[in-house]
């Protein structure tokens, strides 16, 4: 098998013996300090470095690892620990399955199962390339190698190999629980390999997000705090190249129609200006996927019109729920004007993840949540929130997933 190892460096080769070595025993426990300690140098590490913090995903996951987050998170799950007559433990060993195109999300995998005392194998895809990667990697093993992580070294395996069937056969026979974050085809893959009758799957299906504004707090807002929302916005949908599956396909601009006519031709220019500036592509690529899109959306009449100076940003406004799916991203966004909470109901579904908000009180959310009640919807949070990863996703409690729990008499 062709597996290279990147955590813990190491020269030798990764085989069977060592998972005998890696499942013979769990010496740390949940929330162990060992692990909380290491957590929180790395994010020391990360939030220190003057080149890669200015990242906002890369600075997101610094502040997520801080130690006062791991500490909320404990917070929030301590009753987990503290029933009399359950007890909770690692599961075991964890394979994670990661995907390409949000190229963060193995460390928030891992972090997760780490805090709950797990062993794990993360397969990084051999097309995750950004540098950012490669300066983390480094940060893991050298942070591995202080003698007081030495427990660690065989919690954090990372690896990298091609889409190999006997490799990906190895680790699900051997794992206790497999993390598939690829989508529905990497699900469907995985579910066609043999594993463990005991082995337990958390997946992460293809998902679709949305953005809704109140047009009318739109138009009350400075030209200073504007160009704040936009900016948040921006790093919600541009960030991943708007691959992600929290990254907004669809905005929403709920009010009158002359409201929401003003709001969108403010958004957008704003939107327009700062892709421009900061959004670094390969922008003639770039235009012919969005130009083929559009007219792909048009022939199958899931768009009325659009509206584009140049194609480097797309606003195609949509009469219904029709075919509406994942845009080709890179500032391609579909558009509907609402009056009511009641309009956005045809377009829930299970496959919705997350709708970010601006504009509305609490009440307001409460009664959007009360119309999609059952339909759909994992998170609903403010803009510039919709990449900002937490132990609750896709409607999973992770940390509860990742822990076995014993009844005691």
């Amino acid at each position: 098998m062709n597996i290279k190892q990147l955590i813990p460096k190491t020269t030798a080769s990764f085989d069977s013996a060592s998972t005998e070595r890696i499942k013979s025993s769990y010496p740390l426990s949940p929330f162990d300090k060992r692990t909380i300690d290491f957590i929180s140098e790395l994010s020391k590490e990360i939030l220190s470095d003057n080149e890669y913090n200015r990242i906002p995903a890369f600075t997101a996951l610094g502040f997520w690892l801080r130690k006062s987050n791991i500490d909320r998170i404990h917070k929030e799950n301590i009753h987990l620990f503290n029933n009399a007559s359950i007890s909770c433990s690692p599961a075991g060993l964890v394979f994670h399955v990661c995907p390409s195109n949000v190229d963060t999300i193995f460390i928030y995998s891992l972090v997760v199962s780490l805090l709950a005392g797990n062993k794990n194998i993360i397969r990084l895809s051999h097309r995750t390339n950004h540098p950012y990667i490669q300066f983390i990697i480094d940060k893991f093993n050298f942070l591995l190698e202080k003698p007081e992580n030495n427990v660690l070294r065989e919690y954090i395996y990372i690896v990298s190999y091609e889409h190999e069937d006997e490799i990906n056969s190895f680790f699900s026979e051997i794992a206790d629980i497999r993390m598939i974050w690829g989508g529905n085809n990497t699900i469907n893959l995985f579910r066609n390999i043999k594993t463990n009758p005991r082995t337990k799957d958390i997946v992460f299906a293809d998902r679709l997000s949305y953005a809704i504004f109140n047009s009318s707090e739109i138009l009350k807002l400075s030209d200073n705090d504007l160009k704040e929302l936009v900016r948040k916005f921006y790093n919600d949908s541009f960030t991943f190249d708007q691959l992600g599956c929290s990254s907004p396909q669809l905005i929403f601009f709920k009010g009158d129609d002359e409201d929401n006519l003003k709001a969108k031709q403010k958004l957008y220019k704003l939107l327009l200006e700062i892709s421009i500036r900061n959004y670094d592509a390969d922008m003639p690529s770039i235009t012919s996927l969005k130009f083929n899109k559009l007219v792909d959306d048009v022939l199958d009449g899931s768009i009325n019109g659009y509206y584009s100076d140049d194609f480097h940003l797309v606003f195609a406004p949509v009469e219904e729920n029709k075919n509406i799916e994942h845009s080709c991203g890179a500032g391609y966004f579909y558009t509907k004007d609402i009056k009511h909470w009641t309009e956005i109901t045809p377009f829930i579904s299970k496959k919705i993840q997350t709708i970010t908000y601006f504009g509305f009180a609490n009440n307001e959310i409460i009664e959007l949540i009360k119309n999609i009640a059952g339909l759909g919807c994992d998170r609903i949070v403010p803009v510039g929130k919709a990449l900002e990863f937490d132990y609750i996703w896709d409607g999973y409690n992770l940390l509860d997933e990742l822990l076995v729990k014993r009844k005691i008499l």
